[in-house]
Order: structure tokens, then C-alpha cells, then sequence
């Protein structure tokens, strides 16, 4: 059954339920006042009121009753009154202190059904003497065995009343605190708090109630948008602020080399000074050397946000992992800052299958080992092994016999922009190598661990916990 189909179909049950309830009630009350609080047998009066009416009588205004009348009435300990047709009183005998002198519409009938109200049994007498409407009232003092008196009658009311109220509230909340609920849950989202209300006093404590069960479908399309906009508000705070950064480190970073150009420029352009071609060409090498800072920096800068936020398609593919660092070690070698160095590499195996990115893994370790091979002095020993394990990890480890570092320097090694306190190390290049090659090592599902100590060289270690299995090829 539809949704839409299930909800009428609740509303509609629920109504029939609660109008029978409330025909039950009405039936209950009526057999309770009939049986039990009202007289079964018609009570016999020891004087005729008719007789007394007969003996009334009426002249110049005023009433008057005959003295045996007045006799039998104190005999029999009765009491007698006479209204006019507004219910005001024109006579009375014997009229004990709660009886009224004047009677409003409906009373007089409810004091003779229940005669427990005022403890008399009522006779009435309609009749005109003289032209004047009149009515007899005659009173006996009620006499009953009966155990359920006026205040039994009066809290019996009360109790379906009450009983009334709590039905009308059972019913209220199972039908109407589900809506509630769902309209404070919409109420939420708008103001762009995106989580189910948690502070409101129909929510239930467990929502497999019936009234909740018959809103699941739509409760689970109200928590599937909750997540989803959870995840948009939280992606749009996390590119909000990676563009923050991103502008941030740009115009820090740029400002530097751009100041270098824009005094080489000045120099260049001034009137005071005549330079000649070898000079205009050393001016013309630096710049260009901040020139493709810049370009590089550019490149480092975008490239470690983006792997920051995994907003770059990393694209594995099956390659040789022991050919790649052969070969990215071999070209390291040409670098002006590996002369005097010694290199050694080593592996378990010729070759080795790894779901990788060739080119981005390949950045990573050419950073890493560039670490080891700017940061030494000549005749530091780097080697690079690779150890292949039966238990599915692929180990990678890049170690020297170099200076080492200090404790802070470990610390922040993989911050971007952070070059060291090694005053006698290389301080050149963007600061970024290190964070961007930890950032694709961890998009390979890798971890570093790192161990340095000053005088006692540094050793690197990238540990890759592959599912798919490093594998010989």
C-alpha cells in the first residue's frame, strides 16, 4: 500500500475508533444514570396533590390553602409551593431553607428525575385558577436504600469527562506528534540545521511506535536529505576554505620572487645607469630563475591542495614499481647536488606489480630522495631497498648516513612551506615536496614513518598495505 493511501487509511480508522469510544461512553453514562442513580420504582406519596389543588384557592391576588390540607402536610412532614408561570414563588408551607423561590427552566425537571439532588421526592400540578397559571409543588423527604447519592452522580460525570479529555489527548499526540516531528525536522533543515530535532517533547523515544511506523518511508527520505546536505554543507566549507588557503599561500609565496623581478626591472629601466649586454644578461637569468619558481611553485601549490582535498583523479594502473625507482634514482643522479655522493639500490626482487599512478608516485619518491640528496653534505651514502613481504605490504625505504635532523624538524617536516632550521642545508625550492609526497603516498593508501638523528643520518621508510597484493611479475 502507498504511502498516500496508508495515511488516509490511519486517519480514517482512527476517527471511526474514537467516535465509537465516545458512542460507549454516552451508552455507559446513560445506563448508569437510568439503573443506578434513579429511582426504579414510581414513588407513592401518602397525599394526593390533587387534593390540594382542589383545595386552593385564589382571591383578590392572594392564595390560600384549606386547614386539613395544611394538616395532612404537617401529618406526613411535607412541604408545599406555589409558582406562578416565570417560576417565582407565591406560596409555600413548611418550605424547608434549601429550597428555591424561583426555579429557571430545566430545574424543576432535574429535581424531580433526581430526587437524591435535594433530598425530596417532588409532585407537580399544573392547573388555572382565577385566570392565573399556576403550579403545585409537594415535597416528601426522600427515603431511599439506594447507595449512589447526588455527589456519586456528579463525580460520574466528572470521571467520563475526564475519560473523554484523555481519549481526545491519546489520540491528538498518536495522530498529530508524528506530523509535528517531521514539520520541526523540515523547520530545521530550513535554517539550515541539518539534523533531526533533539529538543522537543513529542519525540518519541523510540520511533517504532504505530504512529511513527506508518511515517517510516517518509522519515527515511528526510534522514537520507539530512546526509546529503550534511555532506554538500560540509564539502562547501571544506572548499571554502581550501580556496582561503589556496589564495593565502598564493600571493605569500609570489610575493618574494615578483619583489626580485620588480628590482631587476627598476634597475634595468633606470636612466642613471648604462648596462652592458653581459650584464643585461645576468639580470635577464634571474629573472627568468623567479620566472620558473613561480611556474613551479604555481604548479606544487595547486597540485597539494588538490590531493588535500581529494579533489584529483588518481589513476591506478598495474606497473613495476622496482623499474620506476630504478629509474627515478638514476635520473636524481644528474642532479648538480648529488656530485660526491654515493647511491646504492636494492631489491628483493627484479620486479614487482603495484596498482599505482606511475607519474604522481614518481613525484613522490623523486621528492623524498631529493630530500636526502639536498640536505647532506658530499660522500653521504643514500640507499634506496625495497622489501616485498609475504603478508600483502610493500616497504620502501630511503636512508643516509647524512647529518640528520633535530626534533622540530621532524615535527614539521611534512608541512607545507617548511625548509628546515639546517643552516648549512639547501633552503632553496618551494617548501611544498615533502607535504605533496606524503599526500600521494596516503592517496595509495601508504604511510610514512620516518627516524632521524642529528649526526646520525635520516632513515625513511613508505609502507603500502595493499589489498590487491604486491606481486612478482
Amino acid at each position: 500500500m502507498k504511502l498516500r493511501d496508508r495515511i488516509a487509511f490511519h486517519f480514517i480508522s482512527r476517527i471511526i475508533l474514537l467516535i465509537a469510544i465516545c458512542t460507549a461512553l454516552f451508552v455507559v453514562s446513560t445506563l448508569f444514570f437510568t439503573f443506578f442513580l434513579n429511582d426504579r420504582e414510581p414513588h407513592k406519596s401518602p397525599l394526593s396533590l390533587s387534593s390540594v389543588v382542589r383545595q386552593t384557592a385564589v382571591k383578590g391576588g392572594k392564595i390560600s390553602v384549606e386547614a386539613e390540607a395544611i394538616s395532612h402536610l404537617k401529618e406526613y412532614h411535607m412541604w408545599l409551593q406555589i409558582l406562578d408561570e416565570r417560576g417565582n414563588e407565591l406560596y409555600s408551607f413548611n418550605k424547608p431553607d434549601n429550597i428555591p423561590s424561583h426555579y429557571i427552566p430545566g430545574e424543576l425537571v432535574s429535581d424531580y428525575v433526581y430526587p437524591a439532588k435535594k433530598g425530596f421526592h417532588l409532585s407537580t400540578w399544573f392547573d388555572t385558577k382565577n385566570g392565573k397559571t399556576l403550579t403545585w409543588i409537594m415535597g416528601e423527604p426522600f427515603q431511599s436504600d439506594n447507595p449512589f447519592l447526588y455527589w456519586t452522580n456528579q463525580l460520574w460525570i466528572l470521571s467520563m469527562i475526564m475519560i473523554g479529555v484523555i481519549v481526545a489527548l491519546y489520540f491528538g499526540k498518536q495522530l498529530g506528534a508524528p506530523l509535528l516531528y517531521i514539520v520541526s525536522w523540515i523547520e530545521n533543515l530550513s535554517k539550515g540545521t541539518y539534523a533531526e530535532p533533539a529538543s522537543h517533547s513529542f519525540i518519541p523515544k523510540k520511533k517504532k511506535k504505530p504512529g511513527y511506523k506508518l511515517y517510516q518511508e517518509l522519515m527515511n527520505a528526510m534522514s537520507n536529505l539530512t546526509v546529503i546536505l550534511q555532506k554538500n554543507k560540509a564539502e562547501s566549507e571544506k572548499l571554502e576554505r581550501t580556496r582561503e588557503e589556496w589564495m593565502t599561500g598564493v600571493s605569500h609565496d609570489l610575493k618574494t620572487p615578483l619583489s626580485v623581478i620588480k628590482g631587476y626591472t627598476i634597475l634595468l629601466s633606470s636612466e642613471k645607469h648604462e648596462w652592458n649586454k653581459e650584464k643585461v644578461r645576468d639580470f635577464a637569468n634571474v629573472m627568468n630563475e623567479r620566472v620558473e619558481y613561480m611556474e613551479e611553485l604555481i604548479e606544487e601549490f595547486n597540485l597539494t591542495f588538490r590531493l588535500k582535498n581529494d579533489a584529483f583523479p588518481i589513476q591506478k594502473e598495474e606497473k613495476d614499481i622496482v623499474g620506476l625507482l630504478r629509474e627515478t634514482l638514476t635520473g636524481l643522479k644528474s642532479l648538480p647536488e648529488s656530485k660526491d655522493k654515493h647511491f646504492e639500490f636494492l631489491a628483493d626482487q627484479d620486479a614487482i606489480a603495484f596498482y599505482m599512478d606511475e607519474k604522481y608516485m614518481q613525484r613522490a619518491f623523486e621528492n623524498l630522495i631529493a630530500n636526502s640528496i639536498k640536505h647532506n653534505p658530499p660522500g653521504t651514502e643514500i640507499k634506496v631497498l625495497i622489501e616485498n613481504s609475504e603478508s600483502q605490504s610493500l616497504t620502501i625505504i630511503i636512508e643516509d648516513n647524512g647529518l640528520g635532523m633535530e626534533k622540530e624538524t621532524l615535527e614539521h617536516l611534512f608541512d607545507r612551506y617548511y625548509r628546515g632550521t639546517n643552516a648549512s642545508s639547501d633552503t632553496s625550492g618551494t617548501g611544498l615536496g615533502m607535504a605533496i609526497a606524503r599526500q600521494i603516498i596516503h592517496a595509495h593508501e601508504g604511510h610514512i614513518e620516518i627516524f632521524s638523528k642529528p649526526g646520525h643520518g635520516t632513515q625513511i621508510k613508505v609502507i603500502f598495505s595493499n589489498k590487491e597484493g604486491p606481486s612478482r611479475l
